[in-house]
């Protein structure tokens, strides 16, 4: 168990990898030996940092107080100020005729990546959206990250509460707006949960956990590919008239044996999502790799913050990133489509300094796992449910310092870590 989380990372950066290389979808001038290279290297960081992080001494707070009680508290302060966030939410779509309960139209619900983000770019207004995502941001987080490993101590009317905050979330993101990130947020949290629970179980139950957890997944996946299907479904884009919708640089090729076994529907939905979600931002990485560095002040990484700096100070700060770049260089939308993390990172710490950033994430990364296998830490499991998403991001963008959300949770998680950690490492 104490590896599983590295194994995990290993095992799925592997398969984007490959699947990138060999999948149906192919694309023009894709420099395969630079990007496998510039991997290798990365997922050597990350075991060594991994395994430093989980070998490092932990500092047991010696108190007999256990503070776990107190940050229940505060979870269930999280679930009522979310609960009533998200009902103030659907008042909002149904008084916008947005709000939407069907699931067969989550397809055409689907919110463009890239409008999402001229909306976050757009001039300084503050919208009820972001207002939203940014007030609801710290107590959403805290209520998903700790509200299914603590399902059980809660009472009936808290659990009530919970269940009531995952359906205004499914009813709100995904289905009146599409979002399918927020399906993904929860199942990544109930699968923490169960990793989390499963270390103190016999090997027995540890592994039908497991299972579960791994049925979860394969749920939240043929869902996720369902729903790409759905949105191509809708604007009448088949397997065959598939390629003369996509950019001149990328074609599906419809005689890979994915297409053969799944059938043309079935693999399109499949092949859109793993390519679009999973894989496709290695292409996107081969091109950053073979552009010169220009520096973007140390906020070229963080679409919120460089937008916020450019209003503040009248100045372009996105013209200069690795995205901007090989969008004017490749024809590559940056906004639009993944190049996995790096290249926001690199924009303004280089690759290589990338990599040796992510000695440090998965150092983190590492040590709050053993704090949550060791003594149940809350704060850790916070902390680690955060690098999961950064970790599960890799291959797509630089998730947890993107929007205005995650930007607010990063910060208010690292300062939380730092300063209170310790107090819960009670045996």
């Amino acid at each position: 168990m104490k590896y599983l989380p590295l194994k995990f990372h290993v095992l799925y950066i592997t398969f984007t990898l490959l699947f990138s290389f060999f999948g149906p979808k192919v694309y023009d001038n894709f420099n395969k030996p630079i990007v496998l290279l510039f991997m290798f290297v990365y997922l050597s960081i990350v075991i060594i940092g991994f395994r430093a992080g989980f070998n490092s001494k932990i500092k047991v707070f010696i108190n007999p107080e256990d503070k776990r009680e107190k940050l229940i508290k505060l979870l269930q302060f999280c679930i009522k100020v979310s609960v009533v966030l998200f009902f103030i939410n659907i008042i909002f779509l149904y008084s916008t005729d947005r709000l939407n309960i069907q699931v067969s139209s989550v397809g055409a619900k689907y919110a463009d990546y890239y409008d999402y983000y001229i909306e976050k770019t757009d001039s300084a207004l503050f919208t009820f959206e972001i207002i939203f995502l940014v007030v609801s941001a710290i107590p959403k987080f805290i209520a998903l990250a700790l509200g299914f490993y603590y399902f059980n101590r809660l009472s009936s009317s808290y659990k009530i509460l919970f269940i009531t905050f995952i359906l205004l979330i499914l009813v709100t993101q995904t289905l009146s707006l599409g979002n399918q990130k927020s399906i993904g947020d929860i199942a990544i949290f109930g699968a923490i949960a169960l990793l989390i629970k499963a270390k103190g179980m016999e090997k027995t139950f540890r592994k039908r956990l497991i299972k579960k957890t791994v049925f979860i997944v394969f749920m939240l996946f043929l869902f996720l590919s369902f729903s790409q299907y759905s949105r191509l479904s809708s604007r009448g884009i088949s397997a065959f008239d598939i390629n003369s919708n996509l950019a001149s640089y990328s074609h599906f090729d419809l005689n890979h044996p994915i297409f053969s076994v799944l059938g043309y529907k079935f693999g399109l939905g499949i092949s859109y999502f793993i390519s679009g979600y999973l894989s496709g931002g290695y292409y996107g990485l081969s091109m950053a790799l073979q552009l010169p560095f220009e520096w973007t002040y140390g906020i070229g990484n963080s679409v919120s913050l460089s937008s916020i700096v450019e209003k503040l100070f009248n100045t372009d700060i996105y013209s200069s990133t690795y995205l901007h770049r090989i969008e004017l260089a490749h024809g590559i939308p940056g906004k639009k489509q993944w190049h996995t993390i790096f290249p926001w990172l690199a924009s303004d710490f280089t690759f290589i300094g990338t990599l040796i950033i992510f000695y440090f994430f998965s150092y983190f990364y590492g040590k709050s796992w053993k704090e949550v296998m060791l003594f149940n830490n809350p704060v850790s499991i916070l902390l680690f449910s955060l690098l999961s998403i950064l970790f599960i991001f890799v291959p797509a963008n630089n998730q947890i310092f993107h929007g205005f959300d995650y930007l607010l949770i990063t910060s208010f998680v690292f300062v939380l870590w730092s300063y209170r950690h310790i107090d819960f490492n009670v045996k």
